[in-house]
């Protein structure tokens, strides 16, 4: 699994790339937790070339949701397709997270 960050005016683009499992998943969280301790209220994960997710990668990204609650934040996902889309869907995880089409639809949402 390969992340890159992306600081926009309004929200941190975290881009995914290849599997999310029980060994990345962390990788992630941490990710994430360097941008929410740096002062990042909202998160947009770009799931574009996201190939997979396991139940770690997807308790990830609930953990992170939590802590962006509890400061008025929130974490979008964008780009959600094939497998990891099924899963998300699957899990009824999907009502839980707003998913966008892509990145620019996610941060246009953004006061």
């Amino acid at each position: 699994m390969n992340i890159e960050a992306t600081q926009l005016d309004k929200a941190v683009v975290v881009k995914v790339t290849g599997r999310m499992d029980a060994e990345s998943a962390d990788e992630f969280e941490q990710a994430c937790d360097v941008w929410i301790n740096k002062g990042a209220t909202n998160l947009i994960a770009d799931l574009s070339s996201l190939q997979y997710v396991s139940s770690m990668g997807l308790r990830s990204f609930l953990a992170i949701a939590k802590k962006l609650q509890t400061k008025s934040g929130s974490l979008m996902l964008s780009g959600l397709h094939g497998l990891p889309l099924q899963v998300f869907e699957m899990t009824r995880l999907i009502s839980i997270f707003p998913i966008f089409a892509d990145t620019e639809q996610a941060h246009a949402t953004l006061k």
